[in-house]
């Protein structure tokens, strides 16, 4: 078992993710109030003939583009929910993607490495018993976000909705997840903190905007593929046109496997060295 995974390793830096963890919960808390106050009072504010008039004004989507011109209706409440929580996708992201860039980049200081050559573990061990932390801060973390998720249903009488609410935040996990996987072999490449804290910002920002590209044309649905962010679409989930994608899923175990891997095989050759 020491040669894959240690539980003193994994509580030490459980430990150390503890005052980042809470930060973040409660950053996404008031970004997930501000969220859905700011769009109640967008949608008072006539926001959907806005977005009508703009969709109609642009040649580019026109039906013969086979882009997609209907807006939703915003005034029911799964549809409302639903971009709320599709836009609080990106920040679990980035989080995710923190969490992944941060994780080797600063457990190369000198009190970590000291404390990895104290236990009989191995490289291999070090990284994988370092994702797995990770993977239990984002599952604590998006348990916040269910649970916020259920009070703002609560707080509608919108209980009805509890059960896809159920499989969106499974479809956060597995998003960020990815996102995590990606930063954490990025991370690898990367000598300090702040270099992969920017890192990791590039790769939510370039992927968001690639799923955004590649969801107004079809001629451009190819980049879709580069961005995890719609690979599963929780506004979707929500609103009950869909469940977990299969393809998602997949695509998710596999980019999570090879970014393992290749993670374990450099930080074996990186040489730790303490100051």
């Amino acid at each position: 078992m020491n040669e894959y995974f240690s539980m003193p390793m994994m509580g030490y830096k459980l430990r150390g993710r503890t005052k980042n963890f809470l930060v973040w919960s409660t950053i996404s808390l008031c970004v997930f109030i501000l969220i859905i106050v700011m769009f109640s009072n967008l949608l008072s504010a006539g926001l959907p003939d806005f977005i009508s008039d703009m969709m109609a004004s642009m040649p580019g989507l026109s039906s013969d583009s086979g882009a997609i011109v209907e807006t939703p209706d915003f005034k029911d409440f799964g549809v409302n929910f639903g971009v709320c929580m599709q836009l609080m996708l990106i920040v679990g992201c980035i989080y995710a993607s923190y969490l992944g860039a941060s994780a080797n980049t600063n457990g190369r200081g000198d009190n970590d490495i000291t404390f990895i050559y104290s236990l009989p573990v191995s490289r291999t061990c070090a990284v994988l018993t370092s994702y797995a932390a990770q993977i239990a801060t984002l599952f604590f973390y998006n348990i916040v976000v269910a649970l916020v998720s259920v009070a703002v249903l609560y707080s509608n009488n919108k209980m009805a909705y509890l059960g896809k609410v159920g499989l969106a935040v499974a479809a956060f996990f597995l998003i960020e997840i990815i996102y995590l996987s990606m930063s954490f072999l990025l991370a690898t490449f990367m000598n300090s903190g702040s270099q992969a804290s920017s890192i990791s910002a590039v790769v939510v920002t370039v992927t968001v905007l690639f799923g955004l590209i590649g969801s107004m044309s079809k001629s451009l649905s190819v980049l879709k593929l580069l961005s995890p962010y719609t690979y599963v679409s929780v506004f979707a989930i929500i609103t009950g046109e869909s469940r977990l994608y299969l393809v998602g899923i997949a695509a998710g175990v596999l980019i999570t496997i090879v970014s393992l891997v290749i993670s374990c095989v450099r930080y074996s050759s990186i040489d730790l060295i303490l100051d």
